[in-house]
């Protein structure tokens, strides 16, 4: 089925054998010296070893002033070669190909990288950076040419396939591309062959100085999607200059170099086919692709000649070995939350890239899975992601696992959350760690409610209670009316409401996609909370795209709002010290939040020898907590 996949291709001289790409993505495992850490090297060769046929580095700045963060990894100076030539040596133990990215920030230079002056093709500032930028001499943009010649001949040194250059995302070479950006009257600007004059002059320089057998990948943008920047009409002409110049291959990329969830997987797709009907050298395409069929439809249509696999080759290092395999139940989904591959801060020791749904990524040389020297019986209790997580990996150690769920499903809230627009692959996530526990043997008990006498009955050495959350339904009057309703039960469809003026209490994520979901049924929704934010703990780029999906459904807010009753058909409620009154809504919808559901841990705590609670049921948190507490306890018991 998925044969095209596989079949090679070259990139230049160079054989590729098959056609998956790991594109560049700062691992943030890199330090303030501009060295890569040794985590990044496991992190890499992990993807070699997961059968990915090209793997491009996160990008590597080619002069100091270009430095687009503190720890970025640098390729400006002979000394960074040993480093990298560790990492390439790395890869090429688990037979993998990688290229370099070699990049220069330009005017979205990093804050307190360096004491240089930011640069730019011209001296427009970035908009949101009140930064004055150094316009580029034409003898500095010859300069600036120079260091990617250079940086392409360490890369070489250090044993690199290839180099891909970075043309894209807003980055030096990105602005001289764009017509937004590049005010030029010079030779590096004004038409679209001056202005692609200096990526052009890169390759034939780098051609120059490494030989023509050293593959030269150009990324660049089918679209900037941002008023007056390049278009695809722009991209195509590029292209074309950019093949003529002595590229290898060209890499599709778009304007905003990391999507959410709420952008469709492969939007870029048909970008890189209209790029590629131009072109006699292969295409690469990247834009959440994150299922083998669609991959498989990029290439058997023609519309690229590679596909690269983003957040989901960080999501899941062995995707190609597993498609290979036809391991399709056991892929693990890119969601697109951006919690842990973007937003690299977190609750977690340290920082650096890694993935919600897959804590593994990231850890490849710190986590491993290893068969428990003492094997013993174990009862978790609530098949939610937690539940279902720590589960599998029990078993996989060896131990003799029971999973008992209340209910018919698995996935418990985590289900509930694929529910709004644009989340379905969430439940994906559910359905893997399922097709794990089968193959690692948990018994999975369903419609089974665990209590002291089924506990009794079933001895076990070991309890894991993941019972997840209930929701807050504070004590005010009225709230018992009829016509007021949870979220949960409108989320799991067991109160349909279409066509309905809805109130909504709660401005946190879940009640924000909850008005979100109830406005694409036609409903008038009203968010209130005492809040002065909605959704404050969401990740910024999915809340930006969630905030324009309420206002796109005309959702009217009211924040800082206390509510003291319920009424008929409505609330009263305090805001700046005023009371007043909303009314003539069909429905109430509460929001309130949820608390842990951690009576049976109660119970059990005094009474068994070892009893742990993971997720909600300890603390009251996220999908992204629970996963991680349940893996990691899973490796210790």
């Amino acid at each position: 089925m998925f044969e095209k996949l596989f079949e090679s291709m070259k990139i230049g001289t160079l054989e590729v054998e098959n056609r998956f790409v790991v594109p560049a993505m700062d691992s943030h495992y890199t330090n303030k010296e501009h060295y890569f850490e040794e985590r990044a090297f496991e992190y890499y060769a992990a993807r070699a070893k997961g059968g990915f046929g090209l793997i491009i580095t996160e990008f590597i700045c080619v002069s100091e002033e270009g430095l687009a963060e503190a720890t970025q990894a640098a390729i400006y100076d002979d000394k960074f070669i040993p480093s990298l030539s560790r990492l390439t040596e790395r890869v090429h133990q688990e037979n993998g190909k990688i290229f370099a990215q070699i990049q220069h920030s330009g005017r979205i230079r990093g804050e307190g990288t360096s004491i240089l002056p930011p640069v730019g093709p011209s001296a427009l500032p970035m908009p949101g950076k009140n930064e004055v930028v150094h316009e580029l001499t034409t003898d500095e943009v010859k300069e600036i040419v120079q260091k990617f010649i250079a940086a392409a001949v360490r890369a070489q040194a250090a044993n690199f396939d290839g180099v891909e250059i970075h043309g894209a995302h807003g980055y030096l070479l990105a602005e001289f591309l764009s017509k937004g950006v590049n005010k030029r009257s010079d030779e590096y600007g004004g038409n679209i062959t001056n202005r692609g004059r200096i990526v052009a002059e890169i390759i034939q320089g780098i051609k120059k100085e490494c030989g023509q057998d050293f593959p030269v990948i150009v990324r660049t943008s089918g679209d900037e999607a941002q008023y007056g920047y390049n278009n695809l009409e722009d991209a195509k002409a590029q292209a074309l200059l950019f093949q003529e110049s002595g590229a290898d291959a060209l890499h599709i990329s778009y304007g905003v170099a990391v999507q959410s969830n709420y952008i469709a997987s492969g939007f870029n797709i048909p970008n890189a086919k209209a790029v590629k009907e131009c072109l006699d050298i292969p295409v690469i395409v990247v834009g959440r692709i994150n299922d083998p069929m669609l991959a498989n439809s990029v290439i058997a249509s023609g519309s690229a000649d590679f596909v690269a696999l983003g957040r989901q080759s960080i999501c899941d290092s062995e995707f190609v070995n597993k498609v290979k395999e036809n391991r399709i139940n056991e892929l693990l989904t890119c969601t697109g939350c951006m919690q842990r591959c973007f937003y690299t801060s977190s609750f977690e020791e340290g920082e650096g890239t890694s993935c919600m749904i897959n804590p593994f990524s990231g850890k490849e040389s710190t986590w491993v899975i290893e068969t428990a020297e003492d094997k013993k019986k174990i009862l978790v209790v609530g098949a939610g992601v937690g539940g279902l997580q720590a589960s599998w990996i029990l078993a996989k150690r060896g131990h003799e696992v029971t999973l008992a769920e209340k209910s018919n499903f698995l996935g418990g809230q985590y289900r509930l959350a694929s529910i709004p627009p644009m989340k379905q692959d969430l439940v994906k996530t559910v359905s893997t760690y399922a097709a794990f526990c089968e193959k690692y043997g948990v018994k999975i008990l369903s419609n089974t409610f665990v209590d002291e006498q089924f506990i009794a009955e079933n001895q076990a050495d070991v309890i894991v209670v993941s019972t997840g959350s209930v929701p807050i339904v504070p004590r005010i009057e009225g709230i018992e009316n009829e016509n007021v309703y949870l979220a949960n039960d409108v989320l799991a469809s067991s109160v349909l409401l279409q066509n309905k003026k809805v109130l909504v209490l709660g401005a946190g994520l879940v009640g924000a996609e909850t008005a979100e979901l109830l406005g694409e049924y036609g409903n008038d929704v009203t968010i209130m909370d005492m809040l002065d934010t909605v959704a404050p703990l969401a990740m910024k780029r999915p809340r930006m795209d969630l905030l324009a999906r309420l206002e796109k459904h005309q959702t009217n807010i009211i924040l800082e709002s206390k509510v003291i009753k319920f009424n008929e058909d409505g609330v009263e409620y305090e805001k700046n010290n005023q009371q007043n009154t909303l009314n003539g809504y069909d429905a109430i919808v509460l929001a309130f939040g949820s608390k842990p559901n951690n009576q049976l841990f109660e119970l059990m705590k005094q009474k068994h020898p070892s009893v742990y609670s993971i997720g909600d049921s300890d603390c009251v948190a996220d999908a992204k907590k629970a996963i991680y507490d349940a893996t990691k306890l899973a490796l210790e018991i």
